[in-house]
């Protein structure tokens, strides 16, 4: 059961997930129109690495080996991270000219950070070839630290500088844990850059990002229920973690405030044509004909006048016939199946909606 409240009424909303594949017969990507140069190249990096773990037994035991065929990947991968941290950023707002004095890390990652918190963003070793026990080795922030420099920069980073400018004295950089979080965080800049969105139809789960990598996962936030007194969009707490929010789509979520609007305006007219409450306010609030107003705004906001009826033998049945009226109204009933949506966590207002 999923939770979704509005303004005077808690809706208790079912939703039926079955399990679908990826992009199968009810999900459809929705892709923006443009080149990109940087999947294929990320695609056959991931081809080679995965290659590569079945010359090399990956766990958590390994992560120190290293080679000149790593460190060789681990620069080919972070040069991909120079080149698509710098397109981000410019796609995206970033002011500073595309020139010598534009840096990818301080400038570009930094200025992407402030955006979309990607320091936060979790990825997980889900390939079948690599056998990591260690949590801190399966799941982990690839982009932390990505955009700070020196000591205080993240260890990958700080590994290609040194395999790049002196790699016989740094090789040993050159391992199988510092290409593995470089190729996460070019993994992760790749999701954005793509900037997909996921038709989802009825279902509401995370199974449409479990393809996208031959290596990683992402974490995803499934839908869990619309508040308007919380910003609308109910957040778990690991929200800012997920690469991708599921959501219903625009067009629902209006429909679905339109009809939850309409089912409250029936719902006010029964609860004050209601006998018991109608004679409280013409004996208790009303003065010489005219309305005590002090009294009868406590009156609305302390919504006292629920103690006045038998909520599950008078009330239950006002919401009942508020949403029908509703539903005759806009032909539509919130019982209808959820239309859902899967988009990036870009830290957004999570819905477009048309002003009121």
């Amino acid at each position: 059961m999923e939770t979704c409240v509005y303004p005077e009424i808690f809706l208790i909303k079912k939703v039926y997930c079955a399990g679908y594949n990826t992009l199968g017969a009810r999900q459809k990507l929705r892709s923006k129109k443009m080149i990109n140069l940087y999947w294929p190249i990320y695609k056959n990096l991931e081809k080679e690495i995965v290659e590569l773990s079945d010359l090399i037994h990956f766990d958590d035991q390994q992560l120190n080996v290293y080679s000149v065929k790593i460190s060789e990947l681990l620069i080919r991968c972070s040069v991909e991270i120079e080149a698509i941290a710098k397109d981000l950023y410019l796609q995206n707002g970033g002011t500073k000219e595309n020139n010598n004095d534009l840096f990818f890390d301080t400038d570009c990652l930094d200025f992407l950070e402030e955006k979309w918190d990607l320091s936060k963003k979790k990825i997980i070793v889900s390939s079948s070839n690599f056998f990591f026990t260690n949590s801190n080795n399966r799941i982990f922030t690839p982009l932390n630290k990505a955009n700070k420099r020196g000591s205080s920069g993240s260890k990958w980073k700080k590994a290609y500088q040194a395999v790049k400018h002196n790699r016989t004295t740094n090789l040993q950089k050159g391992n199988l844990e510092n290409l593995l979080k470089a190729t996460g965080a070019l993994f992760l800049l790749n999701l954005y850059y793509r900037n997909d969105t996921f038709e989802l139809k009825k279902i509401n789960n995370a199974d449409f990002a479990e393809n996208l990598s031959n290596i990683f996962n992402v974490k995803v936030h499934t839908w869990r229920g619309d508040d308007k007194r919380k910003g609308s969009y109910v957040k778990k707490e690991d929200f800012e973690e997920c690469v991708y929010l599921v959501k219903w789509t625009d067009d629902y979520k209006s429909k679905m405030n339109t009809f939850s609007i309409e089912q409250n305006k029936h719902l006010n007219e029964l609860i004050f044509k209601h006998p018991k409450i109608s004679n409280y306010i013409n004996n208790n609030l009303v003065e010489e004909g005219k309305i005590k107003q002090a009294e009868f705004t406590k009156f609305i906001e302390k919504r006292e006048y629920f103690k006045l009826l038998d909520m599950e033998k008078e009330y239950a049945p006002m919401i009942n016939l508020a949403a029908q009226k509703a539903k005759e109204k806009l032909n539509f009933d919130w019982f209808s199946p959820s239309e859902f949506e899967g988009i990036l966590n870009k830290k957004q207002q999570i819905y477009r909606l048309p002003s009121p």
